[in-house]
């Protein structure tokens, strides 16, 4: 059986075989040409490909670059920025506290003139000012100065005053459109 095979074998090579003459060195020539082409292609994108990474790299650089300088920019207005406000801070805690000294001698000064008035003459005075200044002075009076002169006061003047200084400072005067003369709840009103 292996003898029949072999035999339909070697027949059907010889049935279909041709004899194609074939230029190798054609072939070749013109694969070589082909390949060569590919590699010129495949070098000038290389090449291409390189300049652009030279070219991104060059403006990356030049970016931090910039960055740099400008963050090195920014660094140096904030630390002049934060000199100036220390240096403000530091103003405005001075002018604070001369004002503070102001304001305490001046206070002083007022309770002084005050506690030696008479007690009518101060209720008359306190009554004219607003509520909240008048709640100022009297705060700074003597307890004894304050109930004499509150006394000597319209009874409405008075309460109006000792709302204030229960409410302790800093005084504001209550807005206009509140009344004093009737009490929280009032039905009539």
């Amino acid at each position: 059986m292996l003898r029949i095979l072999f035999v339909v074998f070697v027949s059907l090579k010889f049935t279909f075989a041709y004899d194609i003459p074939v230029d190798c060195t054609q072939i070749f020539e013109a694969r070589k040409a082909e390949i060569l082409k590919e590699v010129e292609r495949i070098d000038e994108e290389r090449q291409a490909l390189e300049a652009f990474r030279a070219s991104t790299q060059a403006a990356y650089e030049s970016s931090m670059a910039k960055l740099s300088k400008k963050e090195a920019d920014i660094n140096a207005t904030m630390r002049v920025v934060d000199q100036k406000r220390r240096e403000i801070d530091e103003r405005v805690a001075q002018n604070e506290e001369i004002l503070k000294e102001l304001r305490t001698m001046t206070t002083d000064k007022v309770s002084e003139s005050y506690a030696k008035m008479k007690d009518q003459s101060a209720a008359d005075v306190l009554s004219q000012m607003s509520r909240a200044q008048a709640a100022t002075i009297m705060y700074a009076l003597e307890p004894k100065k304050i109930s004499t002169v509150m006394a000597k006061m319209e009874p409405k003047v008075a309460s109006e005053i000792t709302i204030l200084l229960t409410k302790g400072p800093p005084f504001v005067d209550e807005p206009k459109d509140v009344k004093f003369d009737a009490p929280a709840g009032n039905l009539l009103e």
